[in-house]
């Protein structure tokens, strides 16, 4: 018997490892009669490039596990029906994200186009196993700091001591925070925020992929190659502006390597870089005072007024006749 319960209570957690990976389902049905399309095609692209693709099941339901969390354009297809795309979905890490898809004939009249609809969010996010934040590349063009960690630190529980110097999750140790980049652990530098496309925060409930974690991950997906040749050039420099000499040097360039029959991506490439200067790397807040050159020179020669007053015998200041009037 407790074999048997063992055992139940194993499958059930697998399940519920399985149902925690990031994945994307949804059903294909008949805009007209509401019946799941049975074989239908679906596909999925990212920037327009084209990831994977699947059929949907006897019921019209589809699945793509454990895919990588970004935004995603889902196409569903059927012969004798119109081609519909749902621009937009989120698929967020750590969970699975349901995208129904509506297909039909307009009346029988087989239109040589896609209807592209925008994905709507649900009002009740499911299958939230782990507890955090994700925060995605919109919010992070539109939040006013280049330092990941000054970005994970708006979510609840973690805590920065200075401008993402020191990031703890949950009262931990600064060094209890495991940093993963498109599933692989990293130290030290990390990718520019401008190539972020999700920046996952978990604090608690840790999937078994990530292991031992005595402290809190900050999980980074990447942007992908994109569907047409792009790139840019960031500079910032405050020369002009203040005495700290903070300059920064960016770029990005992407662009497909690989097209199939229809002209769109399925392989392609995206380079990124920066590079950093700062003068002074923490200002003071308040005013800082440095002796200049000819004061320096004056006390280095002048022993007293380097050293500072000594304690020397009142003899050495005073007359004799002072001296005596003093005893």
């Amino acid at each position: 018997m407790k074999r048997s319960l063992l055992l139940l209570l194993s499958f059930l957690f697998c399940a519920v490892l399985v149902e925690a990976q990031t994945s994307l389902k949804g059903k294909v049905t008949d805009q007209d009669n509401g019946e799941g399309i049975l074989f239908g095609n679906v596909v999925i692209y990212k920037e327009g490039v084209l990831v994977t693709g699947t059929s949907t099941d006897e019921n019209g339901n589809y699945n793509f596990p454990d895919i990588d969390p970004g935004t995603y354009d889902v196409e569903a297809s059927y012969t004798g029906y119109n081609t519909k795309r749902v621009a937009g979905v989120q698929v967020l890490a750590g969970k699975v994200t349901t995208a129904n898809i509506e297909i039909g004939t307009d009346g029988g009249v087989l239109i040589d186009a896609v209807e592209v609809v925008e994905y709507k969010v649900p009002l009740i996010e499911q299958d939230n196993t782990t507890s955090g934040s994700v925060i995605t590349g919109e919010t992070i063009r539109n939040l006013p700091t280049r330092n990941i960690n000054a970005l994970a630190s708006i979510s609840a529980g973690l805590s920065s001591a200075d401008e993402g110097s020191a990031i703890t999750v949950r009262g931990s140790r600064s060094n209890a925070t495991n940093y993963i980049v498109d599933g692989i652990r990293v130290v030290g530098s990390l990718v520019p925020e401008t190539e972020i496309d999700q920046l996952q925060v978990i604090t608690g409930g840790m999937e078994a992929q990530y292991g031992d974690v005595t402290g809190g991950i900050i999980s980074i997906t990447t942007k992908g190659p994109s569907n047409k040749f792009t790139g840019g050039i960031d500079i910032e420099s405050s020369q002009l502006t203040d005495p700290y000499n903070w300059n920064l040097l960016g770029f990005n360039l992407s662009g497909p390597l690989l097209r199939n029959k229809e002209g769109r991506s399925v392989l392609g490439f995206r380079l990124a870089g920066r590079y950093q200067q700062r003068m002074e790397d923490n200002p003071s807040a308040v005013s800082v005072f440095r002796i200049n050159d000819e004061k320096l020179a004056e006390l280095e020669a002048n022993p007293i007024l380097r050293d500072g007053p000594s304690f020397l015998p009142a003899a050495d200041f005073l007359g004799a006749e002072d001296v005596n009037a003093l005893n």
